[in-house]
């Protein structure tokens, strides 16, 4: 007569497997959570402009509490055929400049379609607040096509006070460009 003995799990061994499992999901979780509180958000306004003319889009930060950056930095992207910027074309926001922050912009290499910066607001340790914390300014090209000029905000980071940094969305505000 042949016998079969399988060994069975014990109750402990089980218990471990369970238990990872169940420590690896909290961590996920935990993760997850964690994360979300760095959330932090960008908008840019939208404007309508005629050929020749300035106009002024507002940058806004949205931030959750407690969780406000000390510095932020990103790549401004826009139709080099239909805007240029005024002087630095950023300038400081409400928010950052009662933050005692300063902005600084270098261009970018320039596309056949794109022009762009790259910028950093930055100063001190005092964290930003929520509101507008910069403001983009162009001047619409004479012979810019008529229509939408997108201008794009990517490659953005939020820097916190223990130096801890989070992205933050691509935003976009729309130039209506309309004829004089």
């Amino acid at each position: 007569m042949l016998v079969s003995i399988r060994r069975l799990p014990s109750l402990a061994e089980g218990s471990l497997r369970k238990s990872g499992i169940a420590t690896r999901l909290s961590l996920l979780l935990l993760l997850c959570a964690h994360a979300a509180l760095f959330a932090q958000s960008v908008q840019i306004s939208s404007a309508t402009a005629s050929h020749g003319n300035r106009v002024t889009l507002q940058v806004s930060l949205t931030s959750p509490r407690g969780y406000e950056p000390v510095a932020l930095q990103w790549e401004t992207t826009y139709p080099g055929n239909q805007l240029t910027p005024v002087a630095d074309g950023v300038w400081l926001g409400p928010v950052a400049r009662k933050a005692g922050k300063v902005v600084k912009c270098a261009p970018k290499a320039k596309s056949s379609e794109t022009s762009g910066a790259k910028c950093i607001l930055i100063g001190g340790q005092q964290q930003i607040p929520n509101g507008v914390v910069a403001f983009l300014e162009f001047r619409v090209l004479p012979d810019a096509p008529k229509g939408p000029a997108h201008v794009q905000m990517d490659h953005g980071m939020a820097v916190f006070k223990n130096l801890a940094h989070a992205s933050f969305n691509v935003a976009e505000g729309v130039i209506k460009i309309r004829s004089k």
